[in-house]
């Protein structure tokens, strides 16, 4: 019985090297094929814009507005207070009653007499003292009166300063700081008194200017005024202090002491 070989295994392994070779011609064929077919298309062109009917005399659309600059908004003005018209001018040396009221208004203008009754109290005396001083150097019964009526304004406000003082004084914790405010606003009311009192024998005297009697008057009435208007001023000093040791302790103060911006700040 006749035999045969067996066959080798290079013969199998060569059969499927074929085989593989075949399918990935066939793959590289196919990705050939897609590629000329993508290169070899045309795309559609669009048709062009009908131009019939366009004119060329036809006016062209407005030209949109230029965006207009809004200019910046102006600076609020500085704040004044309507006694900076009444000391506008600086006093002379025979003024010494107007003297002492500039001295308080330097003094209170500093300031915003806003939420503050004090300060707008001593404004107020600030400037009926101005207006005291220039009654004093008048002659005339109208002069008279209103001399007399502005010592009494000035008296009444000197009260409302001794009045808020004491209630803040009240509400301050700092025994020095309480007790020295109330050492110098418990003397206006006794100071405001004596103004009115002096300014009605200086009232009397209005008609007989130069003799004795009247420069004593005025003597008296210009040393009060000048006591007047500097124990204000420590008044608002010894307040401002308390309101800040107050302000520190409890959140309540009704008094704000906010200082104006000069007009070079705005």
């Amino acid at each position: 019985m006749a035999r045969f070989p067996r066959p080798r295994s290079s013969t199998v392994g060569l059969f499927s090297h074929l085989s593989n070779w075949r399918d990935s011609n066939k793959q590289l064929l196919a990705s050939i094929r897609n590629v000329h077919g993508a290169v070899a298309h045309v795309p559609e062109i669009p048709q062009p814009p009908d131009m019939s009917a366009l004119n060329l005399h036809d006016r062209a659309p407005p030209r949109p507005p230029l965006p207009r600059e809004i200019p910046p908004s102006r600076p609020p003005p500085p704040e004044t207070d309507d006694e900076d018209e009444v000391f506008k001018s600086v006093p002379q040396a025979n003024q010494p009653i107007l003297i002492a009221a500039h001295g308080l208004h330097q003094e209170v203008r500093q300031w915003s007499s806003k939420d503050n009754e004090i300060i707008a109290a001593a404004k107020r005396m600030a400037v009926l003292m101005a207006r005291l001083s220039e009654l004093v150097q008048q002659d005339s019964k109208g002069s008279k009166r209103e001399l007399i009526a502005t010592a009494k304004l000035i008296a009444e406000a000197s009260e409302d300063v001794t009045r808020l003082a004491k209630q803040l004084a009240r509400e301050c914790t700092d025994k020095r700081i309480r007790t020295n405010l109330l050492q110098v606003c418990e003397r206006i009311p006794t100071i405001g008194t004596q103004l009115k009192i002096l300014s009605t024998v200086k009232a009397t005297m209005l008609g007989a200017q130069g003799s004795d009697e009247d420069r004593e008057a005025t003597e008296m009435l210009v040393g009060n005024a000048q006591n007047l208007m500097q124990s204000v001023k420590e008044t608002v000093r010894a307040a401002e202090g308390a309101s800040i040791k107050i302000r520190s302790d409890q959140t309540n103060n009704r008094l704000r002491w906010v200082r104006r911006q000069p007009w070079y700040r705005y």
